[in-house]
């Protein structure tokens, strides 16, 4: 046993920081050749190298017999943290602090110059303590926002250090017990960084499940829904029209002579303008309507409590807004127009019926000559007796 504690411990311990870095580096490996890589990865991936370094050096000191407090791992450590702090602060979308904490990583970095090596120690606390709290609450903040468990295991690993660290001060200061202080620092510097490193990965493995997820149900060059999407979104909508026999309506909207668009201007400029399509029509809806992409060039709307004319108003002022507001891209002026079938319905909703009404008044408009809008009504028959009396 005691062979396993001295200089072999370190090696062991060496090790599996070496293979969770290793892990970390191949996963970003992975990411960086995705197409949206999780916000971030480039600064958790210098944290971990840097990190990685600091072991590196504390291992060295180990072999060596060299004293734990020197300098050279007190200053990688504030650096390190500040780093923690920076890439959480990006991954959050929260900038505010970068430049303050940076003085004072700086100052404190440059102590080492001026403070004996006894001293650092206080100075090597404090830093960290206060880069890696900022960074901790970060963390728990984008963890509420995103519901994200990765970076709530990251906020707990902050929360172990800037407990764990005036415990090691304790020691140091009242215990006079340096090798217990330093015994507190270690632990707590390895648990953190396995917890950080757990964090980290388990938070974009969850980021990228829940992109599966959106991509499942959206669609990726507008955003809008898909038709997948759109059917999980109407589900309450469409019972309450059920039960209280509302209307609802639907709106088919297609972009006229798009093929020679594409074939004129090229797909990304076609791309450019199903996005400025999607984008008006987003535009003019309510926040209860549901818009979905569910064709190359084709939207639907889909709109609760709505009746055919409410429909045929507002498929009008889609119409107008892009017929009179052409597309200019590259210094080219691009003439888009759409046509719009109309539908509506009471009560119980058949979804593929609704859809198929809207699609055939969208094939009116283009028929009867385009950049127009045309619609169906399909109102429920509703059958009365009528008793006729003979007379004497």
């Amino acid at each position: 046993m005691e062979q396993i504690f001295t200089e072999n411990w370190a090696t062991m311990h060496l090790g599996l920081i070496f293979s969770l870095t290793l892990a970390q580096m191949l996963v970003v490996y992975v990411l960086s050749d995705s197409y949206s890589p999780p916000a971030g990865l480039g600064l958790y991936t210098v944290y971990f190298m840097t990190a990685l370094i600091g072991w590196i050096t504390v291992t060295l000191q180990q072999s060596t017999s060299a004293p734990i407090g020197a300098n050279l791992p007190s200053v990688t450590a504030m650096i390190n943290s500040y780093i923690l702090f920076a890439a959480a602060g990006q991954r959050a979308g929260i900038h505010q602090g970068r430049i303050i904490l940076g003085v004072i990583c700086l100052l404190a970095t440059l102590s080492m110059f001026f403070l004996p090596s006894e001293h650092m120690v206080y100075a090597h606390c404090a830093a960290v303590t206060l880069f890696v709290g900022a960074a901790g609450a970060l963390c728990a903040i984008r963890s509420i926002r995103t519901r994200n468990v990765g970076d709530a295991i990251i906020a707990y690993a902050a929360l172990l250090t800037v407990v764990g660290l005036p415990v090691a001060l304790y020691y140091l200061a009242v215990e006079n017990n340096p090798s217990m202080s330093q015994t507190v620092i270690f632990g707590i510097y390895s648990w953190s960084f396995a917890l950080i490193t757990i964090g980290f990965l388990a938070s974009v493995l969850i980021e990228y499940q829940q992109h599966l997820s959106h991509l499942a149900t959206e669609d990726p060059l507008t955003r809008l829904l898909n038709r997948r999407g759109l059917e999980d979104a109407l589900q309450v909508s469409f019972a309450h029209a059920t039960r209280h026999g509302h209307p609802t309506a639907a709106i088919v909207a297609d972009i006229d002579h798009f093929k020679k668009v594409n074939d004129n201007f090229g797909h990304d400029t076609g791309d450019q303008v199903i996005r400025f399509v999607a984008n008006s029509i987003q535009h003019l809806c309510r926040g209860s309507d549901v818009v979905a992409r569910t064709g190359g060039e084709e939207f639907l709307l889909v709109l609760p409590e709505t009746d055919l004319d409410a429909a045929r108003i507002l498929a009008e002022r889609i119409r107008a807004m892009i017929g009179e507001q052409p597309l200019h891209l590259d210094g080219q002026r691009i003439a888009i127009t759409i046509s719009l079938g109309v539908a509506c319905i009471e009560g119980d909703i058949d979804l593929d019926h609704l859809i198929q009404e809207a699609d055939q008044a969208m094939y009116l408009a283009k028929q009867g000559g385009r950049n127009r809008v045309a619609s169906v009504e399909n109102k429920p028959v509703r059958i009365r007796s009528t008793v006729i009396k003979e007379q004497a």
